[in-house]
């Protein structure tokens, strides 16, 4: 029996000195973090503080590794000691290369790893994987082996010196004490740093990886299809009161309404020649964001082209998206449409709806769909058949064999560059002539990762100039620019293939009748802005030699918007025919020149969570209210009052977004 007690006796203070080196090593992968983001996103110095101070929450993963692997460890420990801690060192060793992966998507997505790996399917999981890691630079990898090499120097060396006797009964007890803290409710709220920003910094990847992963599949993951999501009356009419500007007159159906936003483009576009409606040019911009560099006010711009057309034009440089990445764009911009759980496109069956395709389609439009990559990933091409587009033009099926085209399967690269998919586009329409009116929608690719095109090297050195160009540049944007110039190159490229497509479109005969709308799906994420709304922020432009003058518009307006003003110009001007009633959770464009913003907004993230709602004055981010002004920044509040109004006005919205699309009762039956 004593052999027995000096046993446990011994391997207490062995598990003490094993969670102490653990937790060493978690802090000490800490400063390694910074650096790696430092480095590679830029950061400030004083957020190493942020970092540093998030050492708490590795104390408490330590405490819960100590308390219920205890027994576990005694059990092994007394008959094959060194087994027992030579598996807790392998396991220390493998956290250290977990917590380095983790480090190198937070670098690659400026967030922590979450459920969004349930979110996709395996195959699409591979592509977004490949596309990210097609260049893995040297950098990389000699970040991931300083951080994983430190961690297995530091278990080579030793447990430490800690020595057996009551230092171990001390610590044991602090480590237990510990448990009782409620450490995954501290990660879930989010709410003990003053930013999102902030809390992904400090808290500990791995175990937040756990737990968001965990959450999901506990509550959702494992029944996708099968909820069954309710609408009580009261949610109902709550989300009702909030929109006073829209008629409800259809009992069974939430969104649908009359339809009668009211017709604020006329006074700035003149009559077509023919007085048919004008032909519409859509150029949705793979991560477009206002801000590209993460500066406040830029001093560089990498889309000079594009500028000159919001210059010129009607230019809202304060719309936002409705979701985080390309999956929510077009159901946006063309159905004005709710994402429900996860997505309006990834629905199936999908539920009926009305489009401005269909609008277009039945008043006498040709449309076309023109898209460089895999259109099944987020369901584009089903959504533009769906919506009966006459043609869906996805180059990268059709010229399989050509070897002019970098296509999706070389180098897991996404598809086409878009020079290459508007020249194919070129091409197609010369074959295929089009009727006026017509109505052409394109989605690029090339910024987005990997940021890699056809000789991106000129374009890189062309950034250089511009950044020596400008002596007194804002040193954080000059470092993010220079850190980042394949993709600032990108932009460039991207920016010059636009002015190409312009220059095809001027030279036919019906330019003259012709309106561009240029926006972007959502922003690039890979330079951090330092607020979660930011991530929606996307310029919008309206051109056209139809034209009376330019206006640069201050108000919110949002992708919901854009279908509920066209078709009320159209309408207005036009022998142009819409419905009585429409779904449209947007109206038409607030067109006044000073900021401010009577949208109601909600946002889906990539991983679907619905966190975000930017309503009037006030923004919150889960559970954190922000007061919003011209920057788009804004600066935390304490107002538990006001919080709870807003969390309850997203709530309610969800609500009935889920309810409508999981239950097909968008539009009536007979539409």
């Amino acid at each position: 029996m004593k052999v027995l007690k000096d046993k446990l006796v011994l391997g207490l203070g062995e598990w003490v000195r094993l969670n102490l080196l653990l937790l060493v090593c978690m802090v000490a992968l800490r400063p390694l973090f910074f650096l790696e983001v430092y480095f590679r996103l830029g950061l400030e110095w004083r957020q190493l503080l942020t970092v540093l101070s998030g050492s708490f929450f590795d104390l408490f993963l330590v405490s819960r590794i100590f308390t219920f692997g205890l027994l576990p460890f005694l059990l092994v420990y007394c008959f094959f000691p060194k087994t027992a801690k030579g598996i807790f060192k392998g396991l220390i060793i493998l956290y250290a290369v977990v917590s380095a992966l983790l480090a190198e998507y937070y670098c690659n997505l400026t967030m922590p790893l979450d459920h969004v790996v349930l979110v996709y399917s395996l195959e699409e999981l591979k592509t977004t994987l490949f596309a990210s890691t097609t260049s893995v630079s040297l950098a990389q990898v000699l970040w991931f082996v300083l951080q994983v090499g430190m961690v297995v120097l530091f278990v080579k060396r030793g447990e430490l010196g800690v020595r057996r006797g009551k230092w171990c009964w001390w610590v044991a007890g602090v480590l237990v004490m510990l448990v009782f803290i409620p450490y995954k409710r501290i990660i879930r709220n989010e709410k003990i740093y003053s930013s999102r920003t902030a809390f992904c910094l400090a808290v500990n990847q791995p175990s937040y990886s756990y737990i968001k992963i965990t959450d999901y599949w506990r509550n959702e993951g494992g029944q996708r299809g099968e909820e069954d999501y309710s609408l009580s009356m009261a949610q109902l009419s709550a989300y009702q009161a909030c929109h006073p500007e829209f008629e409800y007159d259809r009992p069974g159906y939430p969104f649908y309404r009359k339809a009668t936003d009211p017709d604020v483009l006329s006074p700035f576009f003149g009559q077509t020649s023919d007085g048919l409606p004008p032909n519409l040019v859509f150029v949705i911009v793979e991560s477009l964001g206002r801000r590209l560099t993460g500066v406040t006010d830029p001093q560089l711009s990498f889309t000079p082209f594009i500028d000159s057309l919001a210059s010129t034009g009607l230019f809202w440089p304060n719309c936002f998206s409705t979701s985080e990445r390309t999956f929510g764009v077009l159901p946006s911009i063309f159905a004005s449409a709710p994402h429900g759980r996860y997505g309006f496109a990834a629905i199936e069956p999908m539920p009926r709806h009305h489009s401005l395709m269909l609008d277009l389609e039945r008043n006498g439009y040709t449309t076309s769909f023109f898209y460089g990559g895999s259109s099944e990933f987020d369901h584009y091409d089903r959504f533009m058949e769906i919506n009966q587009v006459n043609h869906v033009v996805i180059p990268d099926r059709m010229v399989t064999d050509s070897s002019q085209y970098y296509l999706l399967a070389d180098n897991y690269r996404w598809g086409l560059d878009d020079d290459q998919l508007f020249d194919y586009a070129r091409h197609f329409k010369q074959d295929n002539p089009d009727q006026r009116p017509h109505a052409d929608i394109y989605l690029t690719l090339s910024t987005h990762e990997p940021f890699m095109v056809e000789q991106i090297e000129q374009y890189e050195e062309q950034v250089k100039a511009m950044v020596e160009q400008v002596p007194d540049l804002d040193k954080k944007e000059r470092d993010n620019v220079l850190r980042n110039l394949n993709i600032y190159a990108c932009y460039l490229y991207m920016d010059q293939s636009v002015r190409q497509l312009m220059d095809y479109y001027a030279s036919q005969p019906d330019f003259a009748n012709t309106v561009f709308v240029i926006t972007g799906d959502h922003r690039m994420a890979l330079v951090p802005t330092g607020i979660a709304l930011r991530n929606y922020n996307v310029p919008l432009v309206l051109w056209s030699p139809l034209l009376k003058r330019s206006k640069t518009m201050g108000a919110v307006v949002s992708h919901l918007d854009i279908t509920p003003s066209l078709n009320a110009w159209l309408h207005a001007q036009y022998e142009y025919a819409i419905d009585d009633h429409c779904h449209w959770l947007g109206t038409s464009f607030d067109t006044v020149s000073a900021y401010h913003n009577t949208r109601k907004l909600s946002f889906m993230r990539n991983n679907r969570d619905v966190i975000d709602y930017f309503s009037g004055t006030y923004y919150i981010n889960k559970n954190t209210l922000i007061l919003m002004d011209s920057s788009v920044i804004g600066f935390s509040i304490e107002n538990e009052a006001l919080l709870k109004q807003y969390q309850e006005e997203l709530e309610n919205f969800e609500a009935v977004s889920r309810f409508v699309v999981q239950h097909d009762v968008l539009i009536p039956g007979n539409q």
